[in-house]
């Protein structure tokens, strides 16, 4: 017998010789079947609800978080769905359906200013915040969802009893729900990235919309049947806060299950305090595990870092050229930054050369100058040196030290020409 090709789908998919028997010239196919593979035969219905709902290529072509986010993403917006639903009753009602009272007219009104107030309160946001959806999108993940259920609590709670000031409070939770929009579409969109480890985040965000879309149909149902069971107040804030509650724990649960291996300041500050104490390069794993995803940060600074200032904040500090031209030496010619105190801060003055990589630098030494502030100049090479390993032990353990999630200003400067 002579084999010719071992073949195998994915890593877990079956695996299959082709062999020449020894009383044969032809090639013969034989799969080689484990007990797992003989399961999944058995249950067609498996095999097409993966192909329907998963990525092609599972689990190959995403991170290894995937699934226990999508586990947690699901509950999480089953939980929603049903509370949606629930609002959506107690808004009808607010808006006077069943009312003789109420006319067609007023209750069209009240629903364009709703949808008006959402509109501006989307555009406002994405002004004030869009930027730091990408650097904080476990947090803003986490705050979306939080305000999406206040914005049902006051519908379920307050707007039955204040129906008089029913247009205010719709025009209230419409504009929560629109920054809900904003801010979980672009973290949605960010954490689909970190997921499509294979470039294919059109495949992962699509089978993505499709499990939620299934979740969302069942849920409605579910939400449907709860209204004809529940009979009064009592009972339906009850099932409410049983329900909200679920849906921030699941919510929390699947941020938490993420691990991202791109540096922002939260992630990069807890990296940083364990390689200084121990010199040790700790593992995506244990940083995201040990991140703050509510509120405040594990690991914080004694002074602000500002990273892309302009000059200008430089020149008002110092003002003589002789203090700018010795703070420019301290650093090597070929440096893309330079770093300097000013205004009960530290100022990161980036070059226009300056890539991502130079930006982490730019932290990792202004971070060494906050322990030490006499050592930009007098340590400089011993803190290069400290960087150099300091890279190379964060991309053995995994992390991605070509780009990162910092706050950068966009000023940029030459002082080499």
């Amino acid at each position: 017998m002579k084999v010719h090709f071992r073949e195998q789908y994915g890593s877990k998919g079956e695996e299959v010789l082709y062999i020449t028997p020894a009383d044969q010239n032809n090639i013969v196919r034989v799969p080689l079947r484990s007990d797992k593979l003989v399961i999944q035969e058995k249950f067609f219905l498996f095999r097409i609800l993966q192909k329907i709902f998963l990525p092609k290529g599972y689990p190959d072509s995403v991170s290894e978080d995937y699934a226990s986010y999508q586990v947690w993403d699901t509950i999480q917006a089953f939980c929603s769905t049903i509370c949606g639903t629930l609002c959506t009753h107690a808004i009808l009602k607010g808006l006077g359906v069943g009312n003789d009272n109420i006319t067609a007219y007023s209750a069209t009104v009240t629903w364009i200013l709703k949808d008006g107030s959402g509109h501006i309160g989307r555009i406002l946001f994405s002004w004030w915040k869009g930027s730091q959806l990408d650097i904080d999108s476990k947090k803003w993940r986490l705050r979306a969802d939080f305000l999406n259920d206040l914005a049902m609590g006051i519908e379920i709670y307050v707007l039955p009893k204040y129906q008089f000031f029913s247009t205010h409070l719709l025009c209230v939770t419409t504009v929560l729900k629109a920054i809900v929009g904003v801010a979980g579409g672009a973290t949605r969109a960010a954490l689909t990235q970190h997921h499509a480890i294979r470039g294919n985040l059109a495949d992962v965000a699509s089978k993505d919309s499709s499990q939620e879309t299934f979740v969302n149909l069942i849920a409605s149902f579910v939400g449907l049947y709860l209204l004809t069971l529940i009979k009064s107040q009592s009972i339906l804030y009850t099932v409410f806060i049983f329900i909200i509650t679920t849906h921030l724990y699941a919510n929390l649960k699947a941020v938490k299950a993420v691990c991202l291996r791109t540096f922002n300041e939260s992630r990069y500050l807890i990296a940083l305090e364990e390689y200084f104490r121990s010199g040790r390069m700790l593992t995506p794993q244990q940083v995201n595990k040990m991140e703050r995803v509510t509120i405040g940060q594990t690991v914080s600074v004694s002074l602000n870092i500002y990273i892309g200032l302009s000059i200008r904040a430089l020149i008002d500090e110092y003002k003589t050229t002789h203090a700018v031209e010795n703070i420019i030496s301290s650093f090597d010619p070929h440096e893309r930054f330079i770093i300097a105190e000013s205004n009960k801060n530290i100022g990161v003055y980036l070059h226009f050369d300056a890539r991502a990589q130079d930006v982490l630098k730019a932290y990792f030494f202004a971070v060494s100058y906050l322990q030490d502030r006499n050592q930009t100049k007098d340590k400089y090479w011993e803190i290069q040196s400290k960087w150099q390993e300091f890279v190379t032990l964060a991309q053995k353990e995994g992390w991605i030290t070509t780009q990162h999630l910092l706050m950068v200003d966009e000023y940029r400067l030459d002082w080499k020409a």
